[in-house]
């Protein structure tokens, strides 16, 4: 009899344990990828995701704005970002047809106010340049170590003649 107890209380639990593990709770992770996931106020975006087989358009809400064409159930649409405030939003994709939505989220980039621009001009220059070396100082003593070199030679060769 105590055997019997056991089995079934071992049944129900494993029923209860598969029922939590098979429903589990809704998925934590975003479901769409937003890139750049760091944007500035007024940027844009690219929204990526899927649909259903049957949906043809995507439309983009929320903190940023736009819509597009699927194919064959993945789209990938540029959005305009509607937030100027600095902080983390969330944008939503809505499939017509099937009504299947997802969410994604990015966040808009803080300004400092009343900030004096500060350094040199970034013109793109590729790494060519290396990590902020000091080329003042380097070409002042390139020149000084050339005006040593020519006064060292003007002074020997005075010396022969």
């Amino acid at each position: 009899m105590r055997t019997k107890t056991i089995v079934r209380a071992g049944l129900a639990s494993g029923t209860v344990l598969a029922g939590v593990l098979l429903a589990g709770p809704p998925a934590l992770a975003d479901d769409l990828d937003v890139s750049p996931s760091r944007v500035p106020p007024n940027g844009s975006v690219t929204v990526s995701g899927g649909c259903q087989a049957e949906d043809r358009y995507v439309s983009i809400s929320g903190g940023a704005q736009g819509k597009g064409v699927v194919n064959d159930g993945w789209f990938s649409v540029q959005a305009s970002v509607v937030r100027s405030e600095p902080g983390r939003y969330t944008v939503t994709a809505k499939c017509i047809t099937s009504d299947y939505a997802q969410d994604g989220r990015f966040t808009v980039r803080g300004t400092r106010h009343g900030a004096v621009p500060h350094g040199g001009a970034m013109t793109g220059g590729g790494g060519t340049q290396g990590p902020d070396l000091p080329w003042t100082p380097m070409g002042l003593a390139l020149a000084a170590g050339a005006a040593c070199v020519g006064g060292t030679a003007l002074i020997r060769s005075r010396a022969r003649g």
